[in-house]
């Protein structure tokens, strides 16, 4: 039984958590998030595509960053806003969604048939963020990139209605590796959030401690991690780009955004020695472009 409170909340019937209650008005308005979008240059949804395909992976954005903001940035208790997501988003399946951004994500998910399984996916990876903060190997941290990561590869598969199981097996490796690079950018910045995605086995062998995190310039050992980290990424990610050269048209350029920025940033952490500490390690547009460009005319070819 689904009970809708006077204010718009959702009880916590609903949202399967007895004493749990979030309302829509917790979360971001959809303007808000497409303009974050524009900001950080959202690779698949270039002008360059048509207006349909364009509007699918807008949608899709919109239900990323909402799951991050529920996860990662929202006040109070997140549990319960993820709660509600996962409500909502089944209500989205039905055309019956009540935050504005799933309302949006009801045509894609149907005229694309994304499977709901793949979208709750990032909701139980970010209820995870709220209850593991440390991964021993990097076997464990790849099963948490299998729901935090992975996923939307495979989303946006469907929209260019190629989501064939080879295919969505070299997505998840470009999805997994894009996913290493951005733990190992925002080293900092998790830390603050008392979450380490660098394998605590890792973290050991090189000799680190947590403390290394928070300082000024990243100690000889931790750029040693971190290149090892990325290292990994970099192969991973060189592992997935042949499905650049198994797509064609407009799925072939929007795929290769992700592999041209996933190689862009690998080549931002070299000539920052490694260091995401002491520097801001972002990929050069012109690295960006100059990549994109190429593989969307070799393929996947280095």
């Amino acid at each position: 039984m689904v009970l809708s409170l006077p204010d718009g909340t959702l009880s916590g019937e609903e949202s399967g958590h007895p004493n749990s209650v979030a309302r829509s008005g917790d979360f971001p308005r959809r303007a808000a998030v497409l303009a974050r979008m524009r900001s950080e240059n959202f690779p698949v949804a270039s002008r360059i595509l048509p207006h349909g395909l364009r509007q699918h992976l807008h949608a899709l954005y919109g239900f990323f960053r909402l799951v991050d903001f529920a996860g990662d940035e929202a006040p109070g208790n997140r549990g319960a806003l993820l709660d509600f997501l996962e409500v909502d988003l089944r209500r989205a399946y039905h055309g019956a969604a009540r935050i504005p951004i799933m309302r949006a994500l009801t045509t894609t998910v149907t005229e694309c048939a994304i499977p709901h399984e793949v979208l709750v996916k990032l909701i139980e990876a970010n209820r995870q963020d709220q209850r593991v903060r440390r991964y021993r190997t990097f076997d464990d941290l790849l099963d948490y990139c299998a729901l935090s990561a992975n996923p939307v590869g495979e989303a946006v598969l469907h929209v260019f209605g190629r989501a064939e199981a080879p295919l969505v097996e070299l997505s998840d490796r470009i999805c997994s590796a894009l996913q290493v690079l951005e733990h190992c950018q925002d080293l900092a910045e998790d830390y603050r959030q008392d979450r380490v995605y660098l394998p605590t086995d890792d973290m050991r062998r090189f000799g680190c401690a947590e403390a290394d995190l928070v300082a000024a310039r990243a100690p000889t050992r931790l750029r040693g991690l971190v290149r090892y980290e990325v290292d990994r990424a970099r192969r991973m990610l060189e592992s997935g780009a042949p499905l650049v050269g198994r797509l064609s048209g407009t799925a072939r350029v929007a795929v290769a955004g992700y592999v041209a920025g996933g190689r862009a940033t690998a080549a931002a952490f070299a000539a920052a020695g490694h260091d995401p500490l002491g520097h801001d390690v972002r990929p050069s547009r012109w690295r960006t472009f100059a990549e994109w460009g190429r593989l969307s005319v070799l393929g996947g070819a280095w």
